[in-house]
């Protein structure tokens, strides 16, 4: 039987999210019209997304483990975690490490791209952690709606609201504004999104590996650059 381990988990989300960095680097990052490339974009959203759900299981699994609950216990807590975003991982971690609800996002912050209005140039941004989790959760309603097939994701579409009554962020509260109630994704989107699902990622497991005395290594993982290296 396998040790239980937090850095296996890691090690396992960062083979994961090369898919995402592939992707990206398929990508002319030009003006204009990117043609096919265009698909790409819902693509890494989908692709870092996927990685991010299958961390939070493996993660909340091994420190379970770790920490001595039966494995009966352990598949009830993972099962719980339908579509996770990084404020129900924080939850769920949370209930197991009391001292992660205090100490998440302390003085954290993130550099993002803006979320532009009709005929506005993205920019880059700055976000504290409330606002991490916000998008964040946006970002799982763009996720359902490409999953189920109520938009394309590669160019401008009217964009589903939540169903009544979730009280979830709408995917086109995290998208680019467009003409004629339309919204969009494009690169910056797909980046921002990789950003806040990938380093809330990294900065929870951090802190519960401190908690229970441990130290992981994410040397391997990606950087998701806003921005492409002259």
């Amino acid at each position: 039987m396998t040790t239980p381990s937090l850095q296996i988990a890691v090690d396992r989300y960062v083979r994961a999210l090369e898919v995402s960095q592939r992707l990206i680097a398929l990508h002319p990052r030009t003006a204009g019209g990117s043609g096919n490339h265009a698909a790409l974009a819902p693509a890494i959203a989908l692709s870092t997304i996927g990685a991010f759900e299958g961390f939070c299981e493996e993660f909340l699994a091994n420190l379970l483990l770790l920490n001595g609950h039966g494995y009966a216990h352990v598949a009830k807590a993972v099962g719980k975690m339908n579509n996770p975003t990084p404020r129900q991982f924080a939850t769920a971690l949370t209930a197991e490490v009391p001292k992660v609800k205090t100490s998440a996002g302390n003085g954290y912050s993130l550099q993002v791209w803006n979320i532009p209005g009709v005929n506005q140039r993205p920019a880059t941004e700055t976000i504290g952690w409330s606002d991490i989790l916000t998008r964040a959760d946006g970002w799982m309603e763009v996720r359902h709606c490409l999953s189920h097939g109520l938009v394309s994701g590669w160019r401008s579409e009217v964009w589903p609201a939540p169903l009544k009554g979730t009280g979830a962020v709408a995917a086109r509260d995290v998208l680019r504004a467009k003409a004629g109630g339309k919204h969009s994704m494009g690169l910056t989107g797909a980046l921002s999104c990789a950003r806040l699902y990938y380093y809330p990622a990294q900065h929870l497991a951090n802190l519960v590996a401190g908690f229970v005395g441990q130290q992981l290594s994410w040397d391997s993982a990606p950087d998701y650059a806003l921005k492409k290296a002259d």
